[in-house]
């Protein structure tokens, strides 16, 4: 597992200074640590909120990238809002585990940080879904493009299958799920083109859970 190269304390102190105008509410590892999937090669990815910033950021320092939001984006963010660019949409579901990938946590934000992570994603895993599969059937179907991040239909499918079984959305990949992201993520490059098929034969499953996800809840009411 990579580790970053500077300690959460030094992190913090560089965001302070890099946003010093801004009041830094709390900020925690996302990325492939925030999955569980992280590799030797792996970034450092940061997500980071602020009490008074406007809109979205993105930012780095060294081998760390930082993607600073405003609080309201933030929740617009966990919302799942089309207000919102697809491709921050689509890491939403990296908050699951933020407690246990905490950086800094201000004191004076301590509830407002707790009431965020005590919300059950699978209320919005609809609309989760809906923007994932939107983003990549662009990329996978449309563009027929083949890429690193595409490991995230892989991760999602076994979400989702773990989902099946025990009916909550959470970060607990097998390890068959964890073997079959950590392959593609190092071999990628090398691979035939014909994994783009499978990973569209694979989104098409998400595809099909998710409209399956939405009669339910529509049964449910």
């Amino acid at each position: 597992m990579s580790q970053p190269k500077m300690n959460n304390e030094q992190i913090t102190e560089k965001l302070t200074s890099l946003f010093a105008y801004n009041e830094l509410m709390f900020a925690y590892y996302c990325g492939s640590r925030a999955y569980d999937t992280t590799s030797a090669d792996s970034d450092v990815d940061i997500v980071a909120v602020f009490s008074d910033l406007n809109g979205i950021t993105h930012a780095g320092f060294g081998d760390i990238d930082i993607f600073a939001y405003g609080i309201d984006s933030f929740i617009q963010r966990q919302s799942i809002s089309d207000e919102l660019p697809l491709y921050n949409l689509i890491h939403a579901d990296d908050f699951i585990k933020a407690k246990d990938n905490l950086i800094y946590l201000n004191p004076k934000y301590k509830t407002d940080f707790d009431k965020l992570v005590k919300i059950d994603f699978s209320k919005v895993l609809p609309e989760f879904l809906e923007a994932f599969i939107k983003y990549y059937d662009l990329l996978i179907n449309v563009q027929q493009a083949k890429v690193k991040r595409s490991y995230h239909i892989y991760r999602v499918k076994g979400l989702i299958d773990n989902y099946k079984k025990n009916g909550k959305y959470e970060i607990n990949l097998s390890k068959e799920q964890l073997s079959k992201i950590a392959d593609y993520k190092k071999n990628w490059e090398s691979l035939e083109n014909s994994v783009v098929s499978e990973l569209s034969d694979v989104l098409e499953e998400i595809k099909e859970f998710k409209e399956n996800l939405k009669v339910g809840d529509k049964n449910e009411d």
